[in-house]
């Protein structure tokens, strides 16, 4: 009898730790030729309500700029997310916490509320422009409502801008325009110095 409770027990501890370690998730998004958007997102179960996420968008890059927008609808407490946040950092490491010093490109993004009832949040990453490099994009929440909760968005890459390594050729008219005002100014100064004499 003992050892059927301690099973049970067991059981009951495993269960509840593979329900709060079910929240995150790692997932590896695969970039195209620039620039492209990726979407990303999940959706929480109504047994995950109550527990903390920390989902990672990992992405590898040329050099480029890239920008992200998440946004959550919540449906008071029947269907939502609380507290939701998005930040870029390098690497590939899983991080609950503060990241490895040098390692931030951006804080956690800007939240908007729109309603107190019936709401959307929306997290911004303003655009920033970014080395040729391994990324993670990391969404953190908790699962507020009782029927779970979703996210979505999308993140853009761009190229860097075109930097041209070669001067201008000037056109043939400013070749032209440039014989022309050097003839003028030594006809003026040969006029000038047949005066003279």
């Amino acid at each position: 009898m003992k050892t059927f409770v301690k099973n049970i027990m067991l059981v009951v501890v495993f269960c509840i730790s593979s329900v709060s370690a079910f929240a995150d998730t790692i997932t590896n998004l695969s970039v195209g030729i620039l620039p492209t958007s990726l979407t990303y997102g999940n959706s929480f179960a109504s047994a995950s309500s109550g527990s903390t996420f920390w989902d990672d968008f990992i992405f590898t890059i040329p050099d480029g700029s890239a920008n992200s927008v998440t946004s959550s609808i919540n449906l008071g407490t029947i269907l939502g997310l609380t507290d939701l946040r998005a930040r870029l950092y390098t690497g590939s490491t899983h991080e609950t916490g503060p990241v490895a010093p040098g390692t931030l490109m951006q804080a956690w993004g800007t939240t908007v509320n729109y309603s107190p009832t019936v709401s959307a949040t929306t997290v911004v990453l303003n655009p920033l422009t970014l080395d040729a490099g391994t990324y993670t994009l990391q969404i953190r929440g908790a699962v507020a409502g009782l029927f779970g909760g979703s996210y979505a968005g999308v993140l853009n890459i761009a190229p860097p801008p075109e930097v041209s390594n070669t001067s201008p050729v000037p056109e043939p008219e400013t070749y032209a325009m440039f014989l022309a005002g050097l003839g003028l100014m030594g006809f003026i100064a040969r006029r000038k110095k047949s005066r003279q004499v």
